[in-house]
């Protein structure tokens, strides 16, 4: 509306004013809704933003605990194959070293032939690891069973006891002679008899 230089009566211009202040009072209510509605949406917006946060945080400290308990789980299991290893590799010089008494003390018991011939086995096809053929063969090896012969099984021992066969101090001074620990000793009866 375009004002033009005239005079106006007091009541046309209190009507115009009030038609201005109606249309701005009209207008500053739907902004002030708009501004409730825009903060309303805002507080909610925020709230969420909040709750993502937290759970970022929550995440973000498992994630953190989990690794720390991966690292201490990876520690203790390479502490415990270090520990199994060195008690392995200590039963393992044990048993050759008894395993090498025995060899020494009976070499020519067909027992400590036959042991004797497994271990090489191993040795040799642990080092080419050719595991498939060896455990084939190993079996073969261990599962071959003789007759039981106690003639034989006598003989054995007196061969492998000495190089003639008997020795002359034992038989003219034989001392306390046990009977069970001699049958064990042939293979006729079992050690845990």
């Amino acid at each position: 509306m375009e004002l033009k230089k005239r005079k106006y009566k007091r009541k046309d211009v209190n009507l115009m004013l009030d038609a201005y202040k109606s249309q701005y009072e009209n207008l500053i209510n739907e902004l002030r809704s708009r501004i409730s509605q825009l903060s309303k949406e805002n507080k909610e917006l925020y709230d969420q933003l909040e709750k993502v946060n937290e759970k970022e945080k929550l995440i973000i400290l498992t994630l953190e605990r989990a690794e720390k308990t991966a690292s201490q789980i990876v520690e203790q299991a390479e502490l415990e194959y270090s520990l199994e290893m060195e008690r392995l590799k200590k039963f393992s010089k044990s048993w050759d070293d008894y395993f090498d008494a025995l060899k020494e003390k009976y070499p020519l018991y067909k027992a400590t032939k036959k042991a004797v011939a497994i271990k090489e086995k191993v040795d040799k096809d642990s080092k080419t690891k050719n595991s498939k053929n060896t455990i084939k063969e190993l079996e073969k090896l261990i599962n071959e069973e003789e007759k039981f012969n106690p003639k034989q099984k006598i003989k054995d021992y007196i061969v492998a006891t000495s190089d003639t066969g008997f020795d002359m101090n034992k038989v003219l001074h034989p001392g306390e002679l046990e009977l069970g620990e001699i049958c064990k000793e042939l293979g006729l009866i079992e050690e845990n008899e």
